[in-house]
Parts: structure tokens; C-alpha cells; sequence
């Protein structure tokens, strides 16, 4: 093995050690980000009724550097539902009446309130047809809108163990084939 190159090579495995640690780090920082906005609507949220009043499929387009695009399918649904129900998430058996909102007056002024676009995954989408109705969550300061309460209540952060352990092993491989590869100078 060419001597010059072998410290390039050992750099190399170190940054990809560096890389897998940054990865595990985001797994982590995504896993924490999700349970505090589940944890918020657990505690803070609000049960409702949403009635399905329009589906659509739509595409979300991010602009990347060099005129490049990114594209993302997304399933849409316009629901209707009450944003200022009493009804605690914490409070909810699984039974009883739960508020939906008021008929629609036609007045947009008043309706806007109760209307709101809800992000599904495709097998939601498939199974939902206009007219229909299930139980959302909302927070009043909640800038996102509702989420399904199946979404919020089974929301488990096991999902990012396993990707924060991949990359903290692949780390801790690359690290150790960096500093004690068969490409360092031996006495």
C-alpha cells in the first residue's frame, strides 16, 4: 500500500464514524421532536368529531439548489370539526358523545373556523370517502391543526431505536476501523 495514501484513507473511515454519530444525533433530535408534539396534544388537546368534506391527492414540491426539485405525493382531506371543544384528551373513555361542529351557515366569515386540511397516509386516504367521520385532536396554539387520535395515541418512540442503534454501531465500526485499520504504520 502506497505509504502516502494510507493517513487519507484512516481519515477517511474517521469521517464516515463522524457522519454515522451525526445521523444517530438526528434520529435522536426527530425522536424528541415528535414525542414533545404528541406529549402536547396529550396533555393539551381536545377530542372532536371531523367530518370528511373533500379528498384530494396533491404533490409537495421543494425547490432544491441548481434547479433541482423534489417531489412528495401527499393525501389530503378537508375536515370539519370543532376547535373549541371541551371534551379533554385526557378526559376521553372511548365512549360517550364527543362534539362535532356546528352545520355550516355558508357565511365563509364563520365557517373558516371549523375547516381545516388534515396530511394522511395512503391506506387512511384509500379507506375514507367524503361524508365520513372519525375522532381528531387539536390544541388551541396549535399551528398544525388536528391529528387523527389513532395517530396520537399509539404514537410509540421505539420506531428510532433500532436507526440511532444501525448508526451508533456503524459509527462506533468506522471509528475503530479509522484508528486501528490495517493501513497504519506498524513500529
Amino acid at each position: 500500500m502506497n505509504d502516502a495514501a494510507r493517513p487519507w484513507i484512516g481519515l477517511v473511515f474517521k469521517c464516515c464514524a463522524l457522519l454515522a454519530a451525526i445521523f444517530a444525533f438526528i434520529f435522536f433530535m426527530r425522536m424528541q421532536e415528535e414525542q414533545s408534539l404528541t406529549d402536547r396534544y396529550r396533555k393539551d388537546g381536545t377530542v372532536s368529531r371531523a367530518v370528511v368534506t373533500a379528498k384530494e391527492k396533491d404533490r409537495l414540491v421543494t425547490n432544491l439548489r441548481k434547479g433541482r426539485k423534489q417531489t412528495k405525493d401527499i393525501q389530503v382531506l378537508s375536515v370539519r370539526y370543532n376547535p373549541n371543544s371541551a371534551l379533554a384528551y385526557r378526559d376521553y373513555t372511548g365512549s360517550g358523545v364527543v362534539p362535532s361542529a356546528p352545520p355550516p351557515t355558508g357565511d365563509p366569515a364563520v365557517d373558516f373556523r371549523f375547516d381545516e386540511v388534515i396530511w394522511v397516509t395512503p391506506d387512511v386516504y384509500a379507506r375514507t370517502k367524503v361524508g365520513d367521520s372519525f375522532l381528531v385532536v387539536d390544541t388551541p396554539y396549535s399551528s398544525d391543526g388536528p391529528e387523527l387520535i389513532e395517530d396520537i395515541r399509539d404514537f410509540d418512540p421505539a420506531i428510532f431505536y433500532p436507526r440511532m442503534v444501525i448508526a451508533l454501531v456503524l459509527a462506533a465500526v468506522f471509528a475503530v476501523i479509522g484508528w486501528r485499520g490495517p493501513w497504519r504504520r506498524r513500529g
